[in-house]
């Protein structure tokens, strides 16, 4: 088999699966995982079941780290001779030696990066390790459990075939608990990765109200200004919903705002998630 030159979001969620697997198998306690490109935006990030909010951005570092520095962290921390908390500083904090980092070659070329967060630094390296090697397989490493993130997983894979079969433009996709914090981000092969934090920005505002983001200025007040946070957006595309119990929000960007939001509301109709518009 000759190795992709370039990950798409269907490896990359193959990676990530790969490491699921191989975490569940070794009982590593419940973290993040990330895939990004050679530029270092994320292609797809999950986090499981149970797993600490924080190891989300913690994967992503990782992973971008692997990828902008087109090395591991265990070789970073050598060549660094522990220093490499300087570079920390450097890079507003993205930058990591912590092990749990490994980039993605395919003809000599370092294609994108993968972070695992979440375990201690030896199982974070050998899970990250894990999602390298289904890179270069052609057969498909699945989980079992997680009946959380996979019933998440289908809500972004009905806002795929939403926009897939009305051939509108690629969008990333995020997730969020009750709480705002991610626990899924896909961008389709094709989206702008500046569509990524838009998205992300979109699910954050929709959970921290309870309510759509386009309805977000008259509910709250425009008085608030959107200065005051960095993640308040008013524009259409971020919807809280109800999935068996549970409140989570999605944002979609991508196409224009009332597109997004009517992919959302679509997408979790469809799979009997309950909008809360």
């Amino acid at each position: 088999m000759r190795a992709p030159m370039h990950l798409t979001l269907d490896i990359a969620r193959k990676m990530i699966d790969a490491m699921i697997r191989y975490a569940q198998d070794n009982r590593v306690m419940p973290g993040s995982f990330a895939v990004v490109d050679e530029g270092g935006h994320v292609i797809a990030a999950e986090r499981r079941d149970d797993g600490l909010p924080a190891t989300f951005d913690i994967a992503i570092d990782k992973a971008w780290t692997a990828a902008t520095m087109k090395t591991s962290a265990r070789v970073l921390e050598v060549i660094t001779r522990g220093q490499g908390w300087r570079l920390n500083v450097k890079y507003n904090g993205r930058l990591t030696i912590i092990p749990g980092s490994v980039p993605v070659v395919s003809g000599n070329r370092v294609i994108g990066g993968i972070g695992h967060s979440g375990g201690s630094a030896e199982e974070d390296e050998a899970i990250a390790q894990a999602g390298l090697s289904a890179f270069y397989r052609e057969d498909h490493i699945d989980f079992t459990g997680e009946d959380m993130l996979r019933s998440l997983r289908k809500v972004a894979d009905a806002v795929i075939n939403h926009v897939t079969g009305n051939k509108l433009r690629p969008v990333a996709i995020t997730i969020v608990d009750e709480w705002g914090w991610p626990v899924l981000i896909y961008r389709m092969d094709g989206a702008p990765y500046g569509y990524i934090e838009v998205s992300r920005d979109k699910a954050w505002t929709a959970a921290a109200f309870k309510i759509p983001t386009d309805s977000v200025a008259d509910k709250v007040g425009v008085n608030y200004g959107v200065g005051w946070n960095e993640r308040l957006v008013t524009t259409a595309g971020g919807i809280p919903f109800n999935l068996r119990g549970s409140i989570f929000a999605i944002g979609i960007a991508g196409n224009s705002p009332q597109e997004d939001k009517e992919i959302a509301i679509s997408a979790l109709k469809s799979i009997g998630a309950e909008p809360m518009v």
